[in-house]
């Protein structure tokens, strides 16, 4: 079997879907990937994990149908070389193009991948963005209707789909708990006995695009806040800029810097290595999220969590109280600073709660998160053998009635809280 595995953006296939790629091919499968960059370090470890690396063209940031012909015609054509027998598409554009595109050139199985909406599914505030909006729900249900089997990553998405009638009738729609983290390659590092916390001088980290939606803004001014009260705190933001119009500039950035609020260290390749010096991870963000990986990194990692409660985030605070705070974290409302600052100023007074936290943010990620259940989700709903990994089925009670789930899942989650619960959802059942 060749599976096509098509992305807008290059750097994903190694960041998020390198152990989906070699699990294709431990499958049996042959393996192309397909993005809009040739990027010499994706085309190696694509091929070191088994499979081989075709770019097309495509602008990733902006969907246009009027000016995309290229990236039809590109898509067309790679379709009719490769001859794949399955597509896997992710990422709205690669979903919202490659599932049409893939039926007219004769592939024999589509499916499609929608690891968060961003912009496009909030709530819009000006009369563009509300076309915008409408052009895009068109899409996809065109789109969609094209595709064998749809994942989606968390359940308010899944429901919202629903609620906006994108999800054909009759088509599978499976629900993952995220992309998922791989515990080996970011493993638990305990701070129990960590002399920069004994000092006072915890670490808080952001790892993100440098988006405003991400909570970019947020961050550093909570930031510039608590190193009022807090002068030994540091925070550290790591990611690269932007095209998004939504972006921070560089300018904003380096006056953080020469203010001495935080240290910028821009796009870092190791980040389990980064992660380890750190001691809280901190994501502020109102984008609607898949489930951000950067957190299920930190999760692995075992670093307490800091962030908002929305969509995609949310899952990553295992059993929130009325005051946002749960066993490995703290949620705080979008957009709130003075929230934000509160929950980092807590873990400053009390820091022997980081140590304890970041334990339950890795039993988290061990429960929930594995990287191997997600792909065997993927594996099983393309017909595939799955890993070795142990999994058994369960009720998901939350969900609408259409929407009612297979849970698949490990045998030590039976305590799991419903909003951390990976899902298999069988559409139509």
């Amino acid at each position: 079997m060749k599976v096509l595995v098509l992305t807008a953006d290059a750097n994903t296939l190694v960041y998020h879907r390198g152990d989906l790629i070699r699990a294709f091919a431990r499958a049996g499968c042959q393996v192309v990937t397909s993005a809009a960059e040739d990027y010499p370090h994706v085309r190696a470890y694509v091929e070191a994990a088994g499979g081989r690396h075709e770019p097309i063209r495509m602008v990733r940031s902006r969907v246009n149908p009027a000016k995309d012909w290229i990236t039809w015609l590109d898509m067309f054509r790679l379709f009719r070389k490769e001859r794949p027998d399955a597509l896997f598409a992710y990422t709205i554009k690669s979903v919202v193009y490659g599932c049409v595109v893939a039926r007219l050139a004769g592939v024999p199985r589509v499916y499609a991948l929608l690891p968060g909406l961003g912009f496009t599914f909030v709530k819009p505030e000006t009369l563009k963005q509300a076309v915008v909006q409408w052009i895009s729900k068109a899409l996809h249900r065109f789109a969609l209707r094209r595709a064998d089997v749809i994942f989606m990553q968390n359940r308010d998405d899944a429901r919202l789909f629903e609620e906006l009638r994108l999800l054909p009738a009759g088509v599978p729609v499976h629900v993952t708990a995220g992309s998922g983290v791989n515990l080996e390659e970011y493993p638990h590092r305990p701070m129990e006995n960590d002399a920069a916390l004994a000092a006072g001088r915890a670490r808080f980290v952001l790892v993100s695009r440098l988006l405003i939606s991400k909570g970019v803004r947020i961050f550093a001014e909570a930031a510039r806040r608590v190193l009022a009260r807090f002068p030994q705190a540091e925070f550290h933001l790591v990611g690269p800029f932007d095209p998004n119009p939504n972006r921070v500039g560089e300018a904003e950035v380096a006056q953080w810097v020469a203010e001495g609020t935080l240290t910028h260290h821009g796009m870092v390749r190791d980040v389990a290595a980064l992660l380890e010096t750190m001691h809280v991870f901190c994501l502020p963000t109102w984008y609607r999220e898949g489930v951000p990986h950067a957190t299920l990194e930190a999760l692995a990692t075992g670093r307490p969590v800091i962030t908002t409660d929305s969509v995609g985030a949310r899952e990553c605070v295992r059993g929130a109280g009325p005051d946002g705070w749960g066993e490995n974290g703290c949620l705080v409302p979008v957009r709130d600073v003075d929230a934000v600052v509160r929950a980092m100023e807590r873990l400053l007074e009390d820091p022997t709660l980081i140590p304890r936290m970041g334990r339950a943010s890795r039993r988290l990620a061990a429960e929930v998160f594995d990287v191997n259940f997600v792909n065997d989700i993927i594996l099983r709903a393309m017909g595939l053998p799955a890993s070795s990994v142990g999994v058994q089925l369960s009720g998901c009670e939350t969900l609408p009635d259409r929407l009612k789930p297979e849970l698949q899942h490990q045998e030590t989650t039976a305590t799991q809280t419903p909003a951390t619960t990976p899902c298999r959802v069988a559409a139509g059942a």
